[in-house]
Parts: C-alpha cells; structure tokens; sequence
C-alpha cells in the first residue's frame, strides 16, 4: 500500500509541477551550485517570493564561495537586514565562510567532511548534498512535512529534525530520477494547494488517494471536526 502510494505521488506531482511549478532564479538551468545551496539556506523561515526580490543583491555582492569567505559578520549584517532574522543569518554565513577559509576554498566533497563543515542543520546539509554532490535528498521542513504527513496520514506533527520515520519516509519519496524536480514539487504544492490553513484538497493533485482528504469528507459526513496540520 505504501508502495503504490509512493509511486503515484511522484508521478502526479511531477506531472503538476511541469504545468504549475513556481519559477525562481536559483531553480534556472543557469544558477550556480553556489547559488543553489546559499539560496535554500536563505530560504528557511523565509518566504519564496522574498528570497527572489532579493536574489540579484545577495548574488551580486557575493557571486561566489570565495567572495563568501572574504565576507566580515558586520557586512553580511547589514546584506541580512532586509530579510529579517539578520544576525542570526549573517552568523552563520559567516561561519561558513571561515570554514571555507580553514579549508582553504575547498567545499565539503563528502557526507562525513560535511558534518564537520559549517553546514549546520538537517536541511542545509541535505541541500549541500542534493545541489553540489548530486544525491537523492529530501528538503525536509515544515512545509514538506505538511504534505508528507496529511497524504499519508503519518501521525501528529513534530520537529522534522526529530522525526526519524519521517525524515525515513521522505528519503523514499524523493528516490525518482528527478529527485531535484520532486524536491521542488512537493514545496510547491504546500505553498500553493496543501497550505496550513484551508488547503484546497478539491483541486490537489494528489486528492484520490490522500488520506488526510479522506479523512476530511468523513468528518463532514459524521459532523466531527478534522484539525488542520
């Protein structure tokens, strides 16, 4: 069963995504690696469309890792601002950059040089590895975790970070030739069709065998109210 749901999310949704996926610059043919992987790292808590009226600025002043390393915390400060969380960002930018520094401008080329590098967290690091080394890796935030969870019906929301079965279940949606395509389809589909409040489960793509659906046309049958993930 979790099989054959599995195969017809990733056809249904890369399908949906040739015909709706959102267009952004770090998702062009052209974007850099480097841009690839600095721009999913500015987009945690961030929304999309803020990280893309801000992309030209960012890339223009540091167009590369090496431009990156020379960086000061005081002057990604202040590039930080306009996305809010600036110091916090800048930190870690910052950080980064000194570990490309200590490593004398080599990026991480493997999973274990990775987890001694200064790409922190769960998501940074399967970005790194799904951008720059090419492997089948999951995006896995809040929104993704949305969407995993009500088609599956995978148990109460927790922090993806600390969700072992989930972070499991994510890794075996996205093994598809077009693992970045997938990546880009599910967030997608959280932002635009399966959002946190009033999703629009009657046009979703994915609503014949979605489980969360399911559960919501029982709810109005039986009068019990279905709690929004």
């Amino acid at each position: 069963m979790k099989e054959v749901m599995i195969q017809f999310l990733q056809r249904q949704l890369l399908r949906w995504f040739d015909e709706n996926g959102r267009a952004f610059p770090w998702r062009d043919p052209s974007a850099s690696k480097y841009q690839q992987i600095l721009s999913e790292i500015l987009l945690q808590r961030t929304r999309a469309e803020t990280v893309a009226r801000y992309y030209d600025r960012f890339f223009a002043r540091y167009p590369d890792w090496k431009a990156l390393s020379r960086a000061t915390v005081e002057e990604l400060e202040e590039i930080m601002r306009p996305l809010g969380l600036y110091r916090h960002r800048a930190r870690r930018l910052f950080r980064l950059g000194q570990d490309l520094k200590r490593r004398r401008g080599r990026v991480p080329g493997t999973s274990d040089e990775l987890a001694d590098s200064g790409f922190a967290g769960l998501y940074a690091i399967n970005a790194f590895e799904l951008f720059a080394l090419r492997k089948r890796k999951p995006l896995l935030d809040v929104n993704m975790s949305r969407v995993l969870k009500r088609y599956f019906n995978a148990g109460e929301f927790m922090d993806v970070r600390r969700d072992k079965a989930l972070q499991a279940l994510a890794n075996d949606v996205i093994e598809v030739r077009r693992c970045k395509e997938l990546n880009w389809a599910i967030l997608d589909l959280a932002a635009l069709v399966c959002t946190r409040r009033s999703p629009s489960c009657g046009t979703c793509a994915l609503n014949p065998r979605c489980l969360y659906r399911q559960r919501g046309l029982e709810a109005r049958e039986t009068g019990v109210p279905l709690n929004d993930l």
